[in-house]
């Protein structure tokens, strides 16, 4: 693990080439999950926030890396605070629990947060293991009666799994691959604990998505890739494991779920096949001008925001947001937002009321206090969720008060 804070990727962490060049800076922005107090937020600590790309197999990562234990050994985000999420989740399981459902499995989840996915797994028919490195959210397993291991997931980590536990059916790893340090050292670990007939499934968010969307937002420190199915399928033939299925749920702003086995019968070729072509030739993710012409839009995203905001201003119109996620603090800082503008953000994630959006002043509030603060408009920077805050605030929205929904170009409902 890096001993210093902030380290710069001289090569490509998926095939090691050092024939990278960056396509996209965002400045310098403090980490997204820095919540802190009012008097400290603005004094946070700022890192390079740059893209790169790789000409060799068309992955697309981060300039730099953030000492892990800096980002997530107390960590606020939460996986069932957000219904939507949960019942992606719940589908999800669901699913697995169909491929499995003649015999008794063994399930290990990586980064299990706060157990929610584990615990759609029923205790009588899986064993369950969580692993995550936030003390904070083990308590929350363990109410659940899910065994969860308080550390990062490494291969010397899964060899003192697998003495324990043994081997498992299913591995998940939802959301996560892009925060690992080591994916060489990850991926190794999880071949060790894997099953000969056993399935690894993992989420990442899906950089066709992103593009698509313009949802620049979801780029900050503790995502180190942004993946697509082709750069993925070459790097696990490094380890004797084979991409067998995928899907690309709408979880996230847009999801890339990968099923990968030892065992290559499973295989979907057709599927796979239609779909790298797709990337390559409809989608053109591996062409580097098309970050370049992502990074205008993005700037002409902003620019029209910003005319919104100041317009909304200039006619005493009161704005605050909804949604503190952390591409909120990726959103703000880039797009130059501060407490100027936007009085407050509402959130319901209880760890998070009482605290600022990182490097802003802005404070978050529980969603309660809508009612009491005379907001005109709310910028929704929760954009995923969307449809679901604006059904919920149907109230605010009779009252006269306006969303504004800033991708994928900004506008006033």
């Amino acid at each position: 693990m890096q001993k210093k804070d902030c380290v710069p990727i001289k090569f490509c962490r998926l095939c090691g080439s050092n024939n990278i060049k960056k396509v996209f800076d965002l400045g310098q922005t403090p980490l997204a999950n820095s919540y802190s107090k009012i008097e400290t937020s603005k004094k946070l600590k700022k890192y390079p926030l740059k893209l790169n790309y790789c000409y060799n197999c068309g992955h697309l990562q981060l300039t730099h890396s953030i000492k892990p234990t800096k980002m997530f050994s107390n960590y606020l985000y939460k996986t069932n605070t957000s219904q939507k999420n949960y019942l992606h989740f719940k589908i999800y399981a669901n699913e697995i629990k169909k491929i499995f459902k003649n015999k008794n499995a063994k399930i290990l989840d990586i980064a299990s947060n706060d157990g929610t996915f584990l615990n759609f797994f029923e205790k009588k028919k899986f064993f369950r293991l969580g692993i995550d490195p936030a003390k904070n959210l083990k308590k929350l397993s363990l109410k659940k009666g899910i065994e969860q291991l308080d550390t990062f997931f490494t291969k010397k980590k899964s060899e003192n799994i697998k003495k324990k536990y043994g081997k498992f059916d299913i591995i998940t790893a939802n959301h996560v691959c892009a925060h690992v340090e080591n994916l060489n050292d990850f991926f190794s670990g999880v071949k060790n604990l894997l099953k000969d007939q056993g399935l690894f499934i993992f989420e990442v968010s899906y950089r066709a998505s992103v593009l698509k969307k313009n949802t620049f937002d979801t780029i900050y420190h503790e995502h180190l890739d942004y993946h697509a199915l082709y750069p993925i399928s070459k790097f696990l033939k490094k380890f004797n494991l084979s991409v067998v299925n995928f899907k690309t749920p709408n979880a996230q702003g847009g999801s890339l779920r990968v099923y990968v086995s030892k065992n290559k019968n499973f295989k979907n070729k057709k599927n796979i096949k239609k779909q790298i072509q797709k990337e390559k030739k409809e989608l053109n993710l591996f062409n580097a001008n098309t970050y370049k012409k992502f990074e205008m839009k993005i700037n002409n995203c902003k620019n029209k925001l910003n005319f919104l905001i100041q317009n909304c201003i200039k006619n005493n119109m009161s704005i605050a947001g909804y949604g503190a996620a952390a591409k909120t603090t990726t959103f703000l800082n880039y797009f130059n937002i501060s407490e100027k503008d936007v009085k407050f953000i509402f959130d319901d994630n209880k760890l998070k009321q009482g605290l600022c959006i990182p490097g802003t002043k802005i404070k978050i509030l529980n969603p309660l206090n809508l009612d009491k603060k005379k907001i005109d408009v709310l910028i929704i920077f929760a954009w995923n969720y969307a449809e679901i805050i604006i059904n919920k605030n149907k109230k605010f929205q009779k009252s006269g008060g306006k969303f504004l929904i800033p991708f994928p170009n900004p506008r006033l409902i």
